[in-house]
């Protein structure tokens, strides 16, 4: 029951390296009109999913439409912005993808792919099952509801192993602390033809056994501070994404703060990457200082306030965490309260 509430009390956020494969392009029409969205002469932007550069831009007619002529690979997930605001996923099909909103309880609908509805109809299967574990009152209902969850996303990906949505569906699943073996064999059923989706390759990089995601990032004095030359040095590192604003990681720094005291001296070293927003530098700062952060603290935002540094990381939610060996190999991940002390007393001695 403690894991499953931790699980489910991770600051969420709307996300959303490829290999040489070479994927044809192909040009297509994303159209439509958003009610109570957006105004005539708003800016509006696709990108790919998880990136920070526009594909395509458009403006808001009079009439409230819009549309974007975009060359693109088949399947692919891209990302609908107003500014600098996501609004809403698609998966392309090679096809016209028509957007719409319902007015009445602002719905998005999504057009043109089956690859869009095999999404909705997911959700339609897993927004109970969360809702009903959210208001779980005993253990063995939350526990119940939480591995009948997990099954419905198994099964999900599964079914879809031979199209893009298995990807979106199997991070779902990492993000709701599906078991790591579990998830290296979903992993694998996944058609290949699919990695050069931006999304696979960050999985991949994050199953047990990985190698380290290098990170250069500046800390409180300025100075950059390279991760994989901390790893180097012969120290077991717990690379951990987090924020000042954030409840659960706040819960989270005591239980950090313990291990460190504990592990630091036999070779252990913490590498706290904040996701705090532009502006608030000094109180990051002094927040690290009074809760005892002694450890590694890096500056992780891009001056958007957007997650740069954890997107090699599949970083979709916080507190997020890695634990890499000395020789760079990732042990484990997403470590809550006791089980660090757990984790790190069966590595290091």
């Amino acid at each position: 029951m403690k894991k499953i509430l931790m699980l489910l009390a991770c600051c969420l956020v709307l996300g959303v390296a490829c290999n040489n494969q070479e994927v044809k392009k192909e040009s297509i029409t994303v159209s439509g009109s958003l009610a109570n969205k957006i105004s005539a002469g708003d800016s509006l932007s696709l990108r790919i999913s998880g990136e920070a550069e526009n594909i395509a831009t458009a403006t808001v007619a009079e009439d409230g439409t819009f549309s974007f002529n975009v060359n693109v690979e088949k399947e692919q997930f891209l990302t609908l912005y107003i500014g600098d605001r996501p609004v809403v996923e698609i998966i392309t099909e090679g096809n016209d993808i028509l957007i719409s909103m319902n007015e009445e309880d602002n719905h998005i609908n999504i057009e043109g792919t089956r690859y869009n509805e095999i999404i909705r109809n997911f959700n339609d299967k897993v927004k109970p099952l969360v809702n009903t574990l959210y208001s779980a009152t005993s253990e063995t209902d939350a526990e119940k509801t939480y591995q009948e969850l997990l099954a419905t996303i198994d099964a999900s990906v599964v079914e879809n192993r031979d199209n893009p949505t298995s990807v979106k569906i199997l991070g779902i699943f990492m993000q709701f602390g599906g078991d790591d073996k579990r998830t290296e064999e979903l992993f694998n059923l996944i058609n290949k033809r699919y990695s050069y989706l931006k999304e696979y390759s960050r999985m991949k990089n994050t199953l047990i056994g990985s190698d380290l995601i290098d990170l250069k990032l500046k800390d409180a004095t300025g100075t950059e501070v390279v991760l994989s030359e901390v790893v180097k040095s012969g120290k077991w590192v717990l690379v951990d994404f987090w924020a000042t604003w954030c409840g659960p990681c706040r819960g989270e720094i005591p239980h950090l703060v313990e291990a460190y005291k504990e592990f630091a001296p036999k070779g252990f070293e913490i590498y706290g990457v904040t996701f705090d927003r532009p502006g608030s530098e000094a109180k990051w700062q002094e927040f690290t200082k009074e809760n005892s952060m002694t450890w590694i603290n890096v500056w992780g935002s891009d001056e958007n306030g957007g997650w740069k540094a954890g997107k090699e990381y599949n970083v979709n939610s916080i507190p997020a965490n890695f634990l890499y060996s000395p020789e760079g190999k990732l042990v484990a991940k997403n470590l809550r309260g006791e089980d660090i002390k757990k984790i790190l007393g069966e590595h290091i001695k």
